[in-house]
């Protein structure tokens, strides 16, 4: 091995023998994005940068990154290549502190505990949730309307959602900031606790309210899955912990930055808001291309063997970080894939995930996703930026706009 590489963002990762020098590029995927570009534009300029579609970056521990479509779903879908047993960079600290089910198991052993998520997250058992989210989101809109304005991420996106879960799940209210916390560990740490000390903190929150519903179960999610059955034994506590921190890390973060990205696109994109405020049925068109356009995700996998790879030796235990962002910036997938574009012919796009762990809560975001366009612009048509700020961005595992406050008149 040569000398580590040396950069801005902390200690890094000696480039293995397996590495050509012309595959290393300064990547970090927890750095914040640069000041003038937005999330999927820098993503887009990494793309159009890196002189080959496969890199290795010497940042979180050392691993590639996938920057073509093709190569990403390939990682996300591959699993006899590419195993979910480790999803998290760095390896050694997120990837080993976010083993959880059934994301970190493989087919056919994660079929069982996947199905207890399918149960819970289709279609029919969210059917009597959709009039709760709309009596929510009318509640919160209502509730600033008068005003003229609101912190967007704070009063509106980071309630919604994450009441709804809470309710699925029956938990307190009141501990949402505590969960939350937690739950943003994983995805954009902020060094303000050790990520084995994340799921410690998890473990010790569920464990009284697991033991509880097994005793006396209710009618919530954490119910029905903990007093499931995988092959027809019950779950072991460990594996209840497991599939229930899996579940509120999805639950309290993805959608959250969904409607970031989209109503900050809104509230810029003039004609694309009047265009639905005029014409309300132009929303589930909308709806498919916000899916489309504003992927958030950037998961990773455990190189099973060593294999050739597009071009270079990949070896067992390396790490492939497949970002869903490429598939929707690939020009070879969609056509300006930068514009966000009403009826386009064809959407390609990998935003709820590839293969055997496409995300099982896509239903329940679709849903949310559109009673909150319907009932927004049926009381705020018009909306911008206040002050016309800039907007800022998180990067990580899991990508964000930063905090941001729409005005309109009253």
């Amino acid at each position: 091995m040569e000398a580590s590489v040396k950069g801005a963002a902390g200690q890094m990762t000696e480039r293995p023998d397996n590495v050509p020098a012309d595959r290393v590029f300064d990547f970090d995927i927890y750095r914040d994005v640069p000041e003038g570009l937005d999330f999927h534009q820098s993503w887009r300029e990494i793309m159009r940068q890196a002189p080959h579609p496969l890199m290795w970056t010497p940042h979180n521990g050392g691993h590639w990154v996938a920057l073509r479509s093709d190569l990403a779903e390939t990682v996300m879908s591959d699993f006899e290549r590419f195993s979910n047993h480790t999803v998290l960079v760095p390896k050694e600290t997120a990837g080993e502190a976010y083993r959880l089910i059934p994301l970190s198991l493989d087919p056919p052993e994660h079929r069982p505990f996947r199905s207890l998520l399918n149960e819970n997250l289709g279609p029919k058992p969210l059917r009597p949730i959709e009039q709760v989210v709309t009596d929510l989101a009318v509640s919160l809109i209502e509730g600033f309307r008068p005003k003229g304005r609101c912190n967007f991420t704070h009063e509106f996106a980071e309630q919604l959602p994450v009441r709804i879960f809470m309710r699925i799940v029956d938990l307190p209210v009141e501990d949402l900031p505590k969960l939350k916390h937690l739950a943003d560990q994983y995805t954009r740490p902020d060094g303000s606790i050790p990520l084995d000390d994340v799921t410690k903190q998890f473990r010790e929150y569920l464990r009284p309210v697991i033991e509880a519903r097994r005793i006396k179960p209710g009618e919530d999610m954490i119910s029905r899955m903990i007093n499931g059955e995988v092959g027809g034994r019950p779950l072991t506590d460990i594996e209840a912990e497991n599939i229930c921190i899996q579940v509120l890390v999805g639950g309290l973060d993805t959608v959250v930055n969904m409607l970031g990205f989209t109503f900050s696109h809104l509230a810029k994109d003039h004609a694309l808001r009047r265009a639905i405020a005029a014409d309300p049925s132009l929303i589930d068109d909308a709806l498919l291309e916000f899916f489309r356009r504003f992927p958030v995700v950037s998961s990773a996998r455990e190189v099973l063997r060593d294999q050739e790879f597009e071009g270079v030796l990949l070896k067992a235990g390396d790490m492939v970080m497949a970002p869903t962002v490429v598939v929707a910036m690939d020009d070879a997938r969609n056509e300006d894939p930068l514009e966000f574009r009403l009826g386009r012919k064809a959407r390609q796009h990998s935003t709820f995930g590839k293969g055997s762990h496409t995300c099982p809560g896509a239903h329940l975001a679709r849903m949310e996703m559109k009673v909150v366009l319907r009932e927004w612009f049926a009381r705020i048509p018009e909306f911008r930026i206040e002050d016309d700020a800039p907007l800022r961005y998180s990067n990580g595992i899991v990508g964000s706009v930063k905090p941001f406050v729409l005005e309109w008149p009253v």
